[in-house]
């Protein structure tokens, strides 16, 4: 599966402009990503956001281009450019509770000028680890109960300064030791 936006749409995309809170976005396993001519750079005019209600579409965000950016095309006095959007509708999460459309990105993925990724991959990297730094974490994670991922997930959001990155069961065992200390002090 794959974005069925072409590459020359991302060529003079400036930045992503979202219309919803960046908390809605970050709990929405896709959105749809697909491209629209526009007659402008940049915002989006209410007949647009009529049009894409009418059929049944919620704009959730839009790309905007650089400023310069040429048209895609001209027809008579009017130019027009090819901008990416990201959309749902009413009853997409229902209807593909085990899948999803070909046109669906993670939102958390989009960029400006990079086609959102798949919802179905999950980044992957392989690290090499000092053996002692991995004896730790087979301990950490025989005495958690805590999978080897989620350990490393939590490391690396917190280095990265990602608190959404960190997984539940990391945060609840953090919890527990707060309160577990403020215990002790009473």
């Amino acid at each position: 599966m794959g974005s069925l936006v072409r590459d020359e749409t991302l060529v003079h995309e400036a930045k992503i402009v979202w219309l919803v809170e960046e908390e809605e976005i970050s709990k929405m396993p896709w959105v749809r990503e697909s491209e629209v001519d526009f007659c402008s750079r940049k915002g989006v005019s209410k007949e647009r956001l009529s049009e894409l209600q009418q059929e049944g579409q919620r704009l959730l965000g839009s790309a905007e281009l650089k400023d310069g950016a040429p048209p895609t095309f001209t027809e008579g006095n009017h130019e027009y450019f090819n901008r990416r959007i990201f959309t749902i509708r009413e009853k997409d999460f229902e209807v593909y509770k085990v899948n999803h459309p070909l046109e669906a990105v993670e939102p958390l993925s989009v960029e400006p000028k990079l086609k959102g990724l798949p919802p179905s991959k999950k980044s992957q990297i392989a690290v090499r680890v000092p053996p002692s730094l991995f004896s730790k974490l087979k301990r950490y994670v025989q005495q958690t109960g805590i999978s080897q991922t989620d350990v490393i997930v939590s490391a690396l959001a917190k280095h990265l300064d990602s608190v959404e990155g960190v997984p539940m069961i990391q945060r609840i065992l953090e919890l527990e030791k707060r309160v577990d200390a403020l215990e002790s002090k009473s």
